[in-house]
């Protein structure tokens, strides 16, 4: 596999004394992205990633470096996740956070750290590129002072880099991404099980295309915060990890709903309504990821396109027609593929397509002045030997 564009672009900067490693965007291909709800999420690797080069400094300081631009940002190494920072500032220093007091990979003795970092991965569009960016650093930072290299290894480096990150950004900040920049293998789908924290890897089908498409312009929606806090309450008040841990759990969390708007009419606990829909649309959701991952396991891209089809109709997760996106994904009328959301509704699509008539699919979306990226020659994050 060749080295990532964004390799080169840190290698172009970076002293001889640097450890290089690089990881990989994700998206969610299906299924439930609230781990409190114990569902089932289908996700991949991108083709695209982030790239980092890390060094000690006699400074004390975290100096961070955007390769492409040379922006510099010195700050003192950090003992929590800082405010008013550019967004990939904030995430490396989240990620140092994690490492030197969660992990204790990065050992406290009085130096700092530069870290270069360079990206290709498209921003803004629900991908990943903060988690990829935040991974490359623990996968610099292990090969630098850890003692292994290992699927244990990199799970509880997902935990820690997730555990901090989502403090300092909320209960919504998913862990997936994590996983599937550190775990993914070649060309695989991971099927995450958030009741037990288990990823199932599946090489996708040959006989399926997956892609993303996006307009040129970024529209995208926020994450809906206000569902995953319902479930991170009801979770925390029945003490339970996830959902899935707790018998009988839809009624049981309806009337605890209902106990709630009792004593506290005004109070911000969501309708019994709006409950009942949170809890049979992440229940469906994660049941057809289930069924669908199986029908990749078996080869059957028509009935897994067929599963993902009959998802966006229950949820409603096609873009509206007249947004710059809906319009990229009306270039495929007439193609056997179908369109899904992306995270942050309205930024990018996934589109699923028959491998035979991918290259139309994606000149369709082309001729329309959509963006195309293939999801293909996948794989983990990685540690790239230095070349001085």
């Amino acid at each position: 596999m060749s080295v990532p564009a964004a390799v080169e672009r840190v290698r172009e900067s970076a002293g001889p004394e640097a450890t290089i490693a690089h990881a990989p965007g994700s998206v969610e291909l299906l299924g439930e992205a609230c781990a409190a709800t114990g569902g089932m999420l289908l996700a991949t690797a991108l083709p695209v990633s982030v790239a980092v080069a890390l060094e000690e400094n006699d400074a004390d300081e975290l100096v961070v470096i955007a390769a492409r631009t040379g922006e510099e940002t010195r700050l003192p190494m950090p003992d929590a996740v800082p405010p008013a920072y550019p967004a990939e500032v904030t995430a490396i220093a989240a990620a140092v956070v994690a490492l030197q007091h969660t992990t204790h990979l990065i050992p406290r003795t009085g130096s700092g750290l530069t870290v270069r970092w360079a990206s290709n991965i498209p921003a803004g569009r629900g991908l990943g590129e903060l988690p990829a960016l935040q991974s490359a650093v623990a996968l610099a930072a292990n090969a630098r002072w850890g003692d292994r290299d290992d699927v244990p290894t990199r799970a509880r480096l997902a935990a820690a880099l997730h555990e901090t990150s989502a403090a300092h950004y909320g209960g919504h900040w998913p862990l997936h991404p994590y996983t599937v920049a550190l775990r993914s293998r070649p060309d695989s789908v991971l099927t995450c099980n958030h009741s037990d924290e288990a990823v199932t890897q599946t090489p996708r089908p040959d006989n399926l295309s997956l892609m993303v498409a996006y307009s040129p312009d970024i529209t995208g929606a926020s994450p809906q915060v206000e569902r995953h806090e319902f479930f991170t309450e009801a979770c925390s008040a029945f003490g339970v990890p996830t959902l899935s841990g707790l018998p009988e759990a839809q009624p049981r969390v309806l009337e605890w709903v209902r106990a709630r708007r009792e004593v506290q009419p005004d109070g911000d606990a969501p309708t019994v309504g709006r409950a009942t829909q949170w809890l049979d649309d992440a229940s469906g959701c994660s049941d057809r990821a289930r069924a669908v991952s199986a029908h990749l396991r078996h080869g059957d891209a028509a009935a897994a396109m067929a599963g993902v089809s009959h998802d966006v109709t229950v949820r409603d997760t096609a873009p509206a027609a007249d947004s710059p996106l809906g319009r990229v994904v009306a270039s495929l009328d007439g193609h056997d593929a179908v369109a899904r959301c992306c995270p942050a509704p309205g930024a990018a699509v996934v589109v699923w397509a028959h491998a035979d008539d991918a290259d139309d699919v994606e000149a369709a979306i082309r001729r329309d002045g959509g963006t195309v990226l293939r999801i293909t020659d996948t794989d983990a994050g990685a540690v790239i030997d230095s070349p001085f």
